[in-house]
């Protein structure tokens, strides 16, 4: 028998609780493309270690449009879009599937 003690590698430390890393800056909207078929159009997008925290984001219940999703992140909501009212919502960053840029002159309330 071998007296050779095995100890674990030192974990890495941990960031702050309150570190968030911006997705991008001072590009505004994004569409945010989950797992299971969820899309929220969210007003900014922010990354910690387990989440993406979507700010004032809507669920799309309907996208309304004939060209897809990037149609939508283009050209806004049409008229038969159908959106949740707005929540702070965080996704596990293991579900997000896209990020997609919109343009925010589109998306005015």
């Amino acid at each position: 028998m071998n007296d050779t003690t095995l100890t674990p590698e030192a974990a890495p430390e941990a960031p702050a609780a309150d570190a968030v890393i911006p997705v991008s800056s001072g590009m505004g909207r994004h569409l945010a493309v989950a797992d299971r078929g969820h899309v929220w159009a969210a007003e900014d997008v922010m990354f910690d270690d387990d989440f993406a925290r979507l700010k004032n984001a809507r669920a799309v219940r309907r996208w309304g449009t004939s060209e897809g999703l990037n149609e939508l992140a283009q050209k806004g909501p049409r008229p038969n879009t159908r959106l949740d009212a707005a929540a702070d919502v965080l996704v596990s960053r293991r579900a997000l599937i896209a990020l997609i840029p919109c343009e925010a002159e589109t998306w005015t309330a």
